[in-house]
């Protein structure tokens, strides 16, 4: 019997609000690594960015401290990011000192935030949260890629010319509905943002 190829990560951040930032900077480079494809990674990407910013405990914080003096920095506590990959697929782990579940909320259209879990849950294939002994909570998700790698051809021959199609301005036939609702769209839309 073959087992799946595995591979494993973990990162240690400070519940301090960069900690999303940074998770999003190592699972780019941790994932690169392990020559996940593109789709995956921008996926993972916006996982690890909601489930490490729900458990970052600075919900009013807005704007990023300089420094933290003595007494802020004996409070931090220590959020973990685990990435496994486990065949075609990545398992984000994130582990922090609240042991409430997370709960999706229902926010109306308008509303700025509140989106994080609906995302993880319409993004990942599944998802869900634990308690282990050591008192903490750790919330998962698993992350695959929207299609299988296509393969290589034989022949290396360049793909036929589409100037004439490229050209045409984008106009959706009757009866073709454009992707508003896909989860997968508004999640790439969402990591392209952040990334600006």
């Amino acid at each position: 019997m073959s087992q799946v190829p595995t591979s494993h990560n973990h990162l240690l951040l400070a519940d301090t609000p960069n900690a999303a930032g940074w998770a999003r900077r190592h699972t780019r480079d941790v994932l690169g690594r392990w020559q996940a494809p593109p789709d995956l990674i921008d996926t993972a990407l916006l996982i690890v960015s909601e489930l490490v910013g729900n458990a970052v405990q600075h919900p009013g914080d807005t704007k990023q401290p300089e420094r933290l003096t003595s007494a802020e920095l004996a409070k931090v506590q220590l959020i973990g990011l685990d990435l496994q990959l486990r065949g075609q697929a990545v398992l984000v782990q994130v582990a922090d000192h609240d042991k409430r579940p997370p709960v999706p909320q229902n926010v109306d259209t308008d509303a700025e935030g509140g989106r994080g879990l609906f995302l993880v849950e319409h993004m990942s294939s599944q998802w869900g949260y634990y308690h282990p002994s050591t008192g903490s909570k750790i919330v998962w998700a698993e992350v695959r890629p929207s299609s299988p790698p296509k393969p290589q051809p034989a022949t290396a021959e360049p793909p036929p010319s589409n100037r004439a199609a490229r050209s045409r301005p984008f106009k959706p036939m009757a009866n073709e509905q454009l992707p508003v609702g896909d989860p997968n769209l508004m999640g790439r839309v969402l990591v392209g943002l952040r990334r600006i």
